[in-house]
């Protein structure tokens, strides 16, 4: 699209989702998507995103919702070269372990750096593909 990359960004938290988007929407480089369901992210892979930051609660709207995992895990289904950085407010070693084990390119604990770490993680990705 217009020579830009696509991010998707995914959270079910509404206000952190527009924050998170705000805060990227200074770069003209950047075609911004948000989703609040990994589903809809999911059904999105065709956009062919350069870059997913992918939140890894995301049932706080429907208990059913899938996980960050599970979603992950179904994007290198489609895509097993996807980059995926996991947005999450858990500092768990284990779940850092299974995001790494399943090829997340980059964890992110969501506390007051969050914004500011995603920003640097996705400049780090698109800096490998220029």
């Amino acid at each position: 699209m217009d020579g830009k990359y696509n991010i998707i960004l995914v959270d079910d938290d509404f206000i952190f989702l527009e924050m998170l988007k705000e805060s990227l929407n200074d770069n003209p480089d950047y075609n911004l998507i948000a989703f609040q369901t990994g589903e809809e992210c999911l059904n999105h892979m065709h956009l062919n995103p350069d870059v997913i930051v992918l939140d890894y609660y995301l049932n706080s709207e429907n208990a059913n919702a899938k996980d960050g995992l599970t979603v992950l895990k179904e994007i290198h289904n489609i895509n097993p070269k996807a980059k995926v950085i996991i947005l999450s407010g858990q500092e768990d070693g284990n779940l850092v372990y299974d995001f790494v084990r399943e090829n997340a390119t980059n964890y992110v604990v969501k506390d007051d750096n969050a914004f500011d770490n995603v920003k640097l993680a996705i400049a780090d990705i698109i800096s490998k593909i220029q």
